[in-house]
């Protein structure tokens, strides 16, 4: 593979976060509630999640500025207004998210770290961590795979050099 130079590292890192930036919440949203009830459709249809039921879960990844809160009900998962109180935050930056969901890096590791962090009802945070470990990578919609794995090897080469 070509090295990415020095220079073009800053210019994508801030390309790859313009769409958290000007994309209203409006429009993320809709695409939000799609992505989740399809990564979690297995949990979800196993009734695996019902511990998270009426829960407002608020996911920050302040790198790409997103800000999102949704609510676990038993239809899956929804957007809510994000002005609204949250039961548990989980934030981190983008590489580690994707390198998460990918599977390419320990979620243990990443929680213990405090790369990926929790506040708030710490129960209910460290519930979808071990949901998140205990999935299955091929559960997972193939589009979606690809898409997770497309992106982390994009961040890590923009992070790694």
């Amino acid at each position: 593979m070509i090295p990415v130079p020095e220079f073009i590292r800053p210019i994508a890192k801030k390309a790859i976060a313009l769409p958290g930036r000007v994309v209203p919440y409006a429009f993320q949203i809709p695409l939000l509630s799609v992505v989740l009830n399809q990564a979690f459709r297995e949990p979800l249809q196993q009734g695996e999640l019902e511990f998270l039921e009426g829960s407002r879960i608020r996911i920050k990844v302040a790198d790409l500025f997103v800000d999102w809160l949704i609510q676990v009900g038993k239809e899956g998962f929804t957007p809510i207004d994000r002005n609204l109180a949250e039961d548990v935050t989980i934030k981190g930056d983008s590489l580690d998210f994707i390198m998460l969901a990918a599977r390419r890096a320990d979620p243990d590791t990443l929680f213990f770290q405090r790369r990926i962090r929790v506040e708030g009802d710490t129960e209910l945070g460290l519930g979808i961590k071990n949901t998140m470990d205990s999935m299955d990578w091929d559960d997972l919609p193939l589009p979606i795979r690809k898409l997770l794995q497309a992106i982390s090897l994009v961040i890590a080469r923009l992070q790694n050099g």
